[in-house]
């Protein structure tokens, strides 16, 4: 008689538990359903910077609970991809611990970001942190980074100078006036695991080297050449990155609150 009593409550407890994953499932699904904002990817343009940043990936930094995100950014490689889902502004806070008060997390803010006016979804941008303001918070210059403009095994060159530079990348011939840009594809010669730039200058009627040297390639890269002159040295920054699901992005699919099923 016993065993009949406890029967029933024990497959009550096993509903329950079902149901109760079957609810949390549809928080984390609907999530995960939502098309984000924006896609960025971080990186600072002067050398031997590193530091690591928090945001909340619906940008609602300013309510309790709020989930928070950890972004690490350094100078030599565009950091992890990260989804955002708000809807006018991101920012990015100095990471702190654990314990810090949703206030103190506002009192550090290191970056603010406005997104421009649009109503496309899944708009993709490269960060450039430049250089601290007055106000302590980082001057930041947003490049759009869309796989339509630069498609995959692609890459942009982009001309930081003032005058004409022409460019030899592989077998492809691209002359840039200053301030200007172009897209070229990476096509890997056979027998090679890169692919040679060149940059050359007019001097007095004559073609001066500025530049030569291999850069490792990939099908599966795209990226952006930025070209600038250091006296009369040339500088190259490249900023690439792997193609990736989006699915993989940091912040994808995070719930608004961390006790989102509570809300």
């Amino acid at each position: 008689m016993l065993y009949i009593l406890k029967y029933p409550v024990f497959l009550t407890l096993i509903f329950s538990l079902r149901l109760a994953n079957s609810l949390l499932l549809g928080v984390t699904d609907t999530n995960k359903s939502v098309e984000p904002t924006a896609y960025f990817s971080a990186v600072f343009w002067d050398k031997y910077q590193k530091e690591t940043f928090t945001y909340a990936p619906w940008g609602n930094e300013n309510e309790e609970n709020a989930s928070m995100v950890s972004i690490a950014v350094n100078s030599n490689s565009l950091s992890r991809k990260f989804a955002f889902y708000g809807s006018d502004k991101i920012n990015l806070f100095t990471e702190t611990n654990e314990e810090t008060s949703t206030t103190e997390k506002i009192k550090n803010i290191a970056m603010e970001f406005e997104l421009p006016l649009s109503t496309e979804k899944g708009r993709e941008y490269i960060l450039l942190f430049l250089n601290k303001k007055k106000n302590g918070l980082w001057k930041i210059y947003p490049v759009p980074f869309l796989k339509d403009d630069i498609p995959v095994g692609s890459f942009k060159f982009v001309s930081q100078l003032r005058s004409t530079i022409y460019l030899l990348f592989g077998k492809e011939k691209i002359t840039l006036s200053s301030g200007n840009s172009s897209v070229s594809p990476g096509i890997l010669e056979e027998g090679k695991r890169g692919i040679n730039l060149k940059a050359m200058m007019k001097k007095d009627g004559r073609f001066v080297n500025l530049y030569d040297e291999d850069w490792s390639y990939s099908s599966r890269m795209r990226g952006m050449f930025f070209l600038g002159m250091n006296g009369s040295k040339l500088n190259v920054k490249r900023l690439v990155e792997f193609n990736r699901p989006l699915v993989g992005s940091l912040g994808y699919g995070v719930p608004p609150f961390t006790n989102s099923a509570d809300k």
